[in-house]
């Protein structure tokens, strides 16, 4: 990918423990009066029978390899009373056609309800210290707790191991069953084990890169203490705003992009599908997309409204490259106390195209909606990710969520999938929207988690046209592929198409059952005589070869400056959309959307939505692109090579269909002429 879509690494142990009077607990084998939950099983169990009833992908069950006794590891108990209470209300403040919509609990009151109480933490906390470890972290959802591996198996009543698959960062996981004592196990729904220090995936950095001398923007918390820091109140770039092309493209790409779609012929280089292609635009601004899918022509800004993007990397430059970029543009900055950067002590990573892309999209689309930039560390959940999630909902930072990260492809261990459904379900029950990236490469790979659970809304790609004045041409499923230009520049070679370049993830899971919301509007579904959950929700734009301006300090070769690069992919849809949906909440007079699946479905086949297809300019008219020097970056400060990107090929290849109504590509569709006027009503 170019983005920095990437997994994170899972460290999930294979096991979920739940007792109570909502669980069928059962006792393992010589462990007399600690009780296990049925589902609780050996990761050699797990990865045995998952590749065969599974047809999403997996890379190898690998070989489990010992963890030395000496190895620090953490273990992250979430805790919790009533989860089937937790869930119900969930529902009944979701769906619109429930007397409970809207009438969304505090953090507060969910604690009071759903949290273990003090006496259930206690007798975790107990039990932890008892074996030795030391509690680092305990609230009424999560006891964390560290130690030498020995110990905590010692605890656990198990063994720990690494499961290293081919590509992929090395797993946690247990030999066998895990269980508690009964005094600790009644509070417990599952427990995750990860590395004391959880690192990023292998294709993330590990330290900051040499950047600049800007102080970063960053809070550093006691890993230690139940609530991150304060916020940073870093104030905002104010260097003098560059005014000239770069608010059309950079200098770099002049004269060989387009201003809108469709503007300059690529004269001088070979036709493809018998007539001269375009050059690309030379990525979308704001108010081009702003236009298209109308928050302009409704005047709206996300005013009194509030996002979160999560991060795994902690870029150091955040705020003054989106104050930078929204100068060049003549676009409003970023003003005092509008962006607040919530980071951990330790973060990974440093700057990624990643955040300056979902930072910037999100305030592009929403330049007057407050901005909360969440990195998490691991210490709090065992995952970097879902520490950021669960900061937001424990302190309900925001009214929407975006993540344009993963944790890895289905199928996934069943303590992960509890653990991210136990803060999504407290994200609903609080009116927290949370969107995710569905992924970049079609149905190739699989479904990604956690952006295939039934819990948040899905967020795939387009492949969209705007016109001069920022008018909505058209827009088709993002699914491209791509071909170069021969050595005589006389010919495109391979052949036009040429090879898949990119496209929007998506299918049926094998793991969640139809949601009620997609009921009467998903088709097809069934797969082992079941309706599953299909993927995505809804989408917008994410080719990235008609992606969006972006600005950010970053390195090329030797030299490290801020430039502009056009980029993509389902990362820049789903913050583009949660911009949008701050809009909506605007619209709504600051009515939160909270979980918002139920409401947009029940609007689905309507003018709310944009109905994505194959073939918008009619059967025959194949959609094309000349894109060039300057339009990626490429690493080394390498030029880009001129290259044609062949658009709207769902369907073809092998890759997912797209049609009239719901599919598979691009969900419901894209925000369509209604979208604000009719989810702007409430219900």
């Amino acid at each position: 990918m170019r983005i920095c879509l990437s997994t994170a690494l899972v460290v999930a142990v294979a096991s979920v423990l739940v007792a109570g009077p909502s669980a069928v607990a059962a006792t393992a084998p010589g462990q007399a009066g600690r009780p296990v939950a049925a589902s609780t099983v050996a990761a050699s169990t797990v990865a045995a029978s998952t590749v065969a009833a599974s047809t999403e992908p997996i890379s190898g069950a690998g070989a489990l390899r010992t963890l030395a006794g000496g190895s620090r590891v953490r273990l992250s108990v979430f805790t919790g009373r009533d989860q089937a209470g937790l869930t119900a209300v969930a529902q009944a403040v979701s769906d619109p056609a429930s007397p409970d919509y809207g009438h969304y609990l505090s953090p507060a009151r969910v604690q009071a309800r759903f949290g273990a109480t003090a006496g259930q933490q206690r007798a975790v906390r107990g039990w932890l210290r008892r074996s030795g470890l030391t509690v680092t972290h305990d609230d009424g959802f999560v006891i964390t707790a560290v130690g030498p591996a020995a110990r905590a198996e010692a605890a656990l009543h198990t063994s720990l191991a690494v499961s290293q698959r081919a590509g992929r960062a090395g797993q946690v996981v247990a030999r066998r069953a895990m269980s508690a004592p009964a005094v600790a196990a009644a509070a417990i729904t599952t427990i995750r084990v990860s590395p004391a220090v959880v690192p990023l995936s292998p294709h993330q950095p590990l330290s900051p890169a040499a950047l600049n001398t800007a102080a970063p923007n960053t809070a550093a918390p006691n890993p230690a203490a139940p609530k991150p820091a304060a916020p940073s109140t870093a104030t905002p770039n104010t260097g003098a705003p560059n005014t000239g092309a770069a608010a059309a493209a950079s200098s770099a790409q002049a004269g060989k992009c387009s201003a809108y779609y469709g503007q300059k012929r690529a004269t001088g280089l070979p036709k493809a599908y018998g007539r001269t292609i375009t050059w690309a635009p030379c990525g979308y601004q704001p108010g081009q997309l702003r236009a298209a899918y109308g928050a302009a022509q409704a005047k709206l800004t996300g005013a009194g409204t509030s996002v979160a993007i999560l991060s795994e990397t902690a870029d150091p430059t955040a705020l003054s490259d989106a104050s930078h970029w929204a100068r060049q543009r003549n676009f409003p900055p970023f003003t005092p106390g509008q962006f607040t950067a919530y980071v951990a002590s330790d973060p990974g990573g440093g700057a990624t195209t990643e955040d300056a892309m979902d930072i910037e999209s999100v305030h592009g689309m929403a330049p007057a909606a407050k901005v909360a930039y969440v990195v998490g560390n691991g210490h709090i959940t065992g995952d970097v990710l879902l520490d950021a999630l669960d900061t937001v909902v424990q302190r309900r930072l925001a009214d929407v969520v975006t993540s344009s990260w993963y944790e890895g492809f289905m199928p996934v261990p069943d303590s992960m999938i509890t653990s991210w459904e136990g803060v999504l379900k407290r994200a609903a029950a609080e009116g927290i929207t949370v969107d995710e990236a569905s992924g970049d490469f079609s149905n190739l790979l699989g479904l990604q988690y956690p952006g295939s659970d039934p819990w948040l809304t899905s967020v795939g790609g387009t492949s969209l046209a705007i016109g001069a004045g920022g008018r909505y041409l058209w827009e088709t499923g993002w699914d491209t592929h791509e071909t170069g230009l021969a050595r005589n520049g006389k010919s495109w070679k391979p052949a036009p198409p040429g090879e898949l370049g990119g496209g929007s993830t998506g299918g049926l899971s094998t793991k969640f059952a139809e949601p009620a919301y997609q009921r009467g509007v998903v088709r097809g579904n069934i797969r082992d005589g079941r309706r599953m959950r299909a993927v995505p929700d809804v989408s917008a734009l994410a080719d990235w070869n008609l992606g969006y301006q972006i600005g950010l300090t970053e390195t090329t070769g030797t030299k490290t400056a801020f430039g502009d690069q056009v980029n993509g992919g389902t990362s820049l849809s789903s913050p583009l959309f949660a911009g949008l949906e701050a809009d909506l909440i605007q619209a709504r007079g600051g009515t939160r959307l909270g979980f918002a699946n139920p409401l947009l479905y029940r609007h689905a086949n309507s003018a709310t939505f944009h109905d994505v297809t194959r073939n918008p300019q009619g059967r025959g008219f194949t959609e094309a692109v000349v894109y060039g020097p300057g339009h990626h970056l490429v690493p080394g400060g390498k030029q880009q090579p001129t290259a044609l990107s062949t658009m709207g090929l769902c369907g073809t290849h092998q890759t997912l269909p797209c049609g009239a109504g719901y599919d598979l590509v691009t969900g419901l569709g894209s925000p369509g002429p209604a979208f604000f006027r009719t989810l702007g009503g409430g219900r």
